[in-house]
Formats: structure tokens, C-alpha cells, sequence
């Protein structure tokens, strides 16, 4: 269990779907990481986006986390953990975590969906950083070495994600153009 939220394994999960049911599963990672490859029957709710009215609309239906068990699912595993907690202070008790997320799922070798290619977000932001972290440089050398003091604040951003989990500029690349298009059911391949 994981702050008491039951675990269940990417094999256990399959197994039921292969058994003819249809679990309630929710992706909470961004768009983008959803069309590179998701867990089959997973529906797309980013973690920002996350509600009990967003679990109705997206599913069709009110049972999932209370009449039935709804399954929760990221990259890795700690997005899901901390969406499990939030559902359980709306009044979600039936939720169970998929261990080790669509990363797991992937390394047992059960099969994804895609939706053609992205850039995972994690990338998009050591792209991001080491771009800025060059122009900082760049910009200490060429104008003024005050741009040099910016990387400290960069490195300082670092070590607050690494220490926290929480990454502000992953939050904001989740919400550019390219990391929010979900019209991926319509595309999705295995």
C-alpha cells in the first residue's frame, strides 16, 4: 500500500482486462506523454484537471472509486499517489494505484497504445533548463556577468524540484499548445 491506497501490479491489471472487464483506469499524466504511450483502456485526466466531476464525465459513469475500484496510473507512479490522495478527500475509498505506472507496465512487456510520437515532459524540461542554463553563459560572457547569478537561481529551482517532487517548470510546459491536445482515442493504435 501506498499512504494506505492498495497497489496493484501491471500484470494483476492486464489479467483483469484480459478476463473481459473493463477496470476503470485513469492516466494522469500530460497529453502529450499520453500519446506516447498509454496503458490500454486508460482514460486521460491530467492531474491538474482532476475531479470527481472529471472522473464522471470522462468514464460515463458514478461508480468508479466508490462502487467499483478506480485505477489510477502515471509515468512512474508518484503523480498517481499524490491524485489517489486528493480523490480520497473528495470522498473516493476504492482506488487502488498501478505499480510503477505506464513505466512498469512497459518494462513487463504488456502492450501501450499510441498515438503517435512526443517528447516526454521530463525531457521537454531538461531541454528546456540546459537551453537556458547555455544562454545564461552565453549572456555572462557577452553583456553582463550579473546573467551568471541566474543560473544559481536555475540550480536552486533544481534542487527545490528534486527535494519536493514538484516542478514549476513542468507544470508550465504541461500547459503549452503541444502538451494539451487530447484527441488521441480517435488516433490511438497498439
Amino acid at each position: 500500500m501506498s499512504n494506505g491506497v492498495p497497489i496493484v501490479t501491471p500484470g494483476q491489471l492486464h489479467a483483469e482486462q484480459l478476463a473481459g472487464n473493463s477496470p476503470a483506469l485513469v492516466d494522469v499524466r500530460t497529453a502529450a506523454e499520453y500519446r506516447a504511450g498509454h496503458i490500454p483502456g486508460a482514460q486521460l485526466i491530467p492531474g491538474d484537471e482532476l475531479s470527481p466531476a472529471a472522473i464522471e464525465d470522462h468514464l460515463g459513469r458514478t461508480g468508479p472509486g466508490r462502487d467499483e475500484t478506480l485505477y489510477i496510473t502515471c509515468h512512474a507512479g508518484p503523480r498517481a499517489a499524490r491524485a489517489a490522495e486528493r480523490l480520497r478527500q473528495s470522498g473516493y475509498t476504492n482506488i487502488a494505484l498501478v505499480e510503477g505506472g505506464t513505466q512498469r507496465w512497459e518494462q513487463a512487456g504488456l502492450p501501450l497504445q499510441r498515438c503517435g510520437s512526443a517528447i516526454s515532459l521530463e525531457r521537454q524540461v531538461q531541454i528546456a533548463i540546459g537551453s537556458l542554463l547555455i544562454l545564461k553563459v552565453v549572456l555572462g560572457y557577452g553583456v553582463h556577468e550579473l546573467f551568471f547569478a541566474v543560473a544559481a537561481v536555475i540550480g536552486a529551482g533544481l534542487i527545490f524540484a528534486g527535494v519536493s517532487r514538484w516542478c514549476g517548470m513542468a507544470e508550465l510546459m504541461a500547459r503549452l499548445p503541444w502538451n494539451r491536445s487530447v484527441n488521441c482515442p480517435e488516433q490511438a493504435q497498439a
